[in-house]
């Protein structure tokens, strides 16, 4: 999908990459430019200016802000970008580009100016899924999250919710989806995250491990070891409980105790609040537009809304879910469960001074996704 959202005629930018530099004519600015990227300055190592009447600035600080890849083939001299699922491919001196493999004319052909390539932000950026304005007063380029997709969808409010004690737990931003703001180091931690934690190297492993987690997840070795305890008679499972050892004394207590508490749902909010994380990782790390991010979760967040019935229910149903799944003996206070649950409590105290994370209006209604 392009959207074309502002009138920014003849800006290009410079990636900046080796190559093979010769002369061009150029003219110093009058004026500085600047770069801002979701509303942090973005800093190059050469500065902006003005090349035959157009603007230049450097291009991979501000791929790198956005999750976008940048490659060079020095052979070819062949710039190639990509995120998510665009690949966006531009040749020096030459007024064709290819976004997956589609040719495209561009209204300027990228160059090389100073061992500099320069590339038509505008084509690249609007590509990419972002908006770009040009403040001709202030002599700024802004770059946002294009959001024309989003439309009234609430999938926000839904992400930031099911992230918030995550993102608290590591000391992140609760307030962005994938739990940080864009840039250079938060495309870093999501890319460590997704491969430390979940094995996900690209945006093919994040697309499958959502729909795993969501579908396939703790909640059925839940259900099953729930089923197992249920099957056992008074005597049998007195005499595991006798015979226990470790956390098999706490385990079977607890997954008991579980399956009484929530009966068929399990502890399934552990599962569809982590699919919820997977898409805004996913999205941070560049291997997801934004709009795929809030598809992808969308599914997670319509089970969460059609099963319980506020952020309170289903949030302990989450806790309730890490407990079981880190095997935490939940009658002890100094543990990674009980401080999640403060955190939680923290994090709700502190919304009217710092914004809603939980968002009561959206359990009004059905969950309102991306058309």
């Amino acid at each position: 999908m392009r959207r074309f959202i502002c009138a920014l005629v003849g800006i290009v930018l410079i990636l900046s990459l080796g190559a093979v530099s010769f002369a061009a004519e150029t003219e110093p600015p009058s004026t500085s430019i600047s770069v801002i990227v979701d509303g942090a300055r973005v800093t190059f190592d050469v500065m902006p200016q003005i090349v035959g009447g157009r603007t230049l600035v450097p291009i991979r600080a501000v791929c790198e802000r956005i999750g976008a890849d940048v490659g060079w083939d020095e052979a070819s001299q062949t710039a190639t970008i990509t995120r998510a699922a665009t690949e966006i491919t531009l040749t020096i001196d030459s007024a064709t580009a290819y976004v997956n493999g589609v040719a495209h004319t561009l209204d300027t052909a990228p160059a090389l100016i100073g061992g500099r390539t320069m590339l038509p932000i505008r084509f690249v950026v609007e590509q990419l899924y972002q908006s770009v304005e040009w403040d001709e007063i202030n002599k700024t380029i802004y770059i946002t999250e294009d959001m024309e997709f989003a439309g009234d969808s609430n999938m926000k409010e839904w992400m930031l919710g099911m992230g918030a004690i995550l993102a608290a737990v590591n000391n992140r931003d609760p307030y962005s989806i994938g739990m940080s703001a864009r840039s250079a180091s938060s495309t870093t931690y999501a890319r460590n995250t997704l491969k430390g934690s979940w094995g996900c190297n690209n945006r093919e492993d994040v697309l499958f491990q959502i729909e795993a987690i969501r579908d396939l997840g703790h909640n059925n070795n839940f259900l099953f070891d729930a089923a197992l305890a249920r099957s056992l008679t008074a005597e049998e499972y007195a005499y595991i409980l006798e015979n226990a050892t470790g956390m098999d004394k706490y385990m079977w207590p607890l997954v008991v105790a579980l399956d009484e508490k929530w009966g068929e749902k399990g502890v399934a909010a552990w599962d569809w609040f982590r699919s919820s994380h997977l898409a805004g990782w996913g999205y941070l790390a560049g291997y997801l537009t934004l709009e795929e991010a809030y598809k992808l979760a969308e599914p997670a967040a319509t089970l969460v809304r059609n099963t319980f019935s506020s952020w309170d229910e289903a949030t302990e149903n989450y806790l309730d879910g890490y407990a079981y799944w880190g095997r935490i003996d939940t009658s002890q206070t100094n543990n990674d469960f009980a401080r999640r649950t403060a955190i939680y409590e923290r994090l709700k105290g502190a919304q009217e001074e710092k914004g809603l994370l939980f968002d009561p209006a959206v359990w009004d209604g059905p969950v309102r996704g991306v058309k």
